[in-house]
């Protein structure tokens, strides 16, 4: 089985986690343990990459806080814990039973070290019953086998020679996939992908595209429910600008329409997003990840 963990905070604790991987905006962790693999995404910098944290827990099965240091960036963090329904594990190095009090966080553990690896395997991914998809972070060339695309598989089971929808509507054809540099037929929830595919060229492929069973059109606009933290303080209204995350994409988004909790986003660029998906809003002023959604 496979777990995907975001570790936004401690990179010792990432490095604790797996070994070191891909390296970008979001860096990879890879521990493997016979029949199951944990993938740790820590962001590469908080401060100069902070839509880094928003997309590593919205990737993510399962969140590992550091509270080695309690500060205002770890307080930003919890809050966008609190808007994401994830299993979260706290490390026991500081206690924040008081912010926790004032933060509700649905599911969480408190943890020493030595516990971690085993209760994240203890916490099974949910099933999910959609069709095949991908999310992809990074495309490349390779010498004597083309276009390679790296991803997470976040529905369905992906299989050597699928032919799939990427987000620009072509119809694309899995040659072969590895997982932990092995050459896999198929891969389930979860699994970190390395695809090689036929009929793309890297240079088509951004960060954030989908390969999907069935066709998905990219769009600009966005009809969501949202849910605001209530630390934040904040009352988006028709005009507000702010950043939108979902998964690997990232748009800045202005508020075209807003009814209670539900709105509809502009973005300032099209992305692959799908009826279900979920979203997080970043603003400015801390805390900036201030509010989480789904696409209706």
């Amino acid at each position: 089985m496979h777990y995907v963990v975001a570790i936004p905070l401690d990179r010792k604790l990432a490095e604790f986690i797996g070994k070191g991987g891909a390296e970008g905006s979001i860096n990879f962790y890879n521990r493997k343990m016979d029949d199951n693999v944990i993938v740790g995404l820590a962001p590469s910098s908080i401060e100069d990459k902070f839509y880094a944290v928003a997309q590593t827990l919205l990737v993510s099965q399962q969140v590992l806080l550091s509270t080695s240091n309690i500060d205002r960036l770890f307080g930003e963090i919890l809050v966008a814990c609190s808007l994401l329904d994830r299993h979260v594990i706290l490390t026991d190095e500081n206690s924040v039973d008081n912010l926790l009090a004032g933060i509700k966080i649905k599911d969480f553990e408190v943890l020493p070290k030595e516990q971690i690896i085993e209760r994240i395997l203890a916490h099974k991914p949910a099933p999910k019953s959609q069709g095949v998809r991908v999310d992809i972070d990074h495309a490349f060339p390779v010498k004597g086998i083309g276009c390679v695309a790296l991803g997470i598989v976040t529905s369905g089971t992906v299989k050597v020679h699928d032919e799939l929808y990427h987000s620009s509507g072509k119809v694309v054809h899995v040659k072969s996939i590895q997982s932990q540099d092995v050459d896999v037929q198929q891969a389930d929830v979860g699994t970190r992908v390395g695809l090689a595919l036929k009929n793309i060229e890297h240079d088509q492929i951004e960060k954030g595209d989908l390969l999907t069973r069935e066709k998905v059109a990219k769009t600009d606009t966005v009809k969501c429910v949202l849910f605001i933290s209530p630390v934040s303080k904040e009352s988006p209204a028709v005009g507000s600008r702010y950043f939108l995350d979902s998964n690997f994409s990232r748009a800045s988004a202005v508020v075209e329409q807003i009814s209670g909790n539900e709105a509809v986003l502009k973005l300032d660029k099209q992305i692959s997003i799908v009826k279900g998906d979920e979203l997080l809003l970043t603003r400015e002023s801390a805390p900036r990840i201030f509010a989480s959604g789904k696409v209706l």
